[in-house]
């Protein structure tokens, strides 16, 4: 019991910690800040991280784990896989609400922070981006043998563009209000229907 207790209060820094770096940046976020909000002292910080670049990669963590879980819960409520299991991922992987918006800032930080400290964050991010990338690959391989999916454009191209489409719209959507945001990024699906196969045309049943 006191392992999961202690787990819940790292997990629940972690959540504080998220916010503060999404409302007001990575600089806002220091340990007395921190303290302040969660309504305890520096010391018990201590108690939980050993640091702050540990509590800054854990506010990281939580914001990039809870970004993967809701897309991956999309993908497990599809009966079959087929060229719509694109909607409810990109739905699910844009910052289309006040949650999802926080998350995303949250990771655009995290991403920031690596590319400008390097080292094991940086390459970590580099090794989740490449994993993706190869069961994205992997998916549109199994759609284009299924008919789902053009054959006539490579499978690596499409992965290409379906990951960074989203994040790209995901970064650019952060600037639109978010009443407006769901219709801002309706293109997206449409640019998906382009993947599906040309039928050919019925023969007319009708004779001359």
């Amino acid at each position: 019991m006191r392992k999961v207790d202690h787990d819940s209060r790292r997990e629940e820094v972690a959540s504080v910690a998220s916010r503060l770096i999404a409302d007001r940046g990575l600089e806002a976020l220091t340990t007395r800040a921190l303290a302040k909000e969660l309504g305890c002292s520096i010391g018990v910080l201590s108690h939980y991280f050993n640091s702050k670049e540990e509590i800054v990669m854990a506010a990281f963590q939580w914001a990039d784990q809870r970004i993967d879980q809701r897309m991956q819960d999309a993908i497990a409520e599809l009966e079959e896989i087929s060229l719509d299991y694109f909607i409810p991922m990109i739905t699910s992987g844009l910052p289309l609400d006040e949650e999802s918006d926080r998350e995303w800032r949250v990771r655009f930080n995290l991403y920031h922070y690596c590319l400008t400290r390097g080292g094991e964050g940086l390459k970590t991010q580099i090794e989740k981006i490449s994993q993706f990338r190869v069961l994205m690959d992997e998916f549109i391989r199994t759609l284009q043998k299924k008919g789902e999916v053009r054959r006539d454009i490579a499978p690596d191209l499409i992965t290409k563009m379906a990951f960074d489409m989203v994040m790209g719209a995901a970064q650019n959507l952060l600037m639109v209000p978010m009443a407006k945001r769901r219709e801002h990024a309706a293109y997206l699906f449409d640019i998906v229907e382009k993947l599906r196969p040309v039928k050919a045309p019925v023969a007319s049943l009708v004779s001359a």
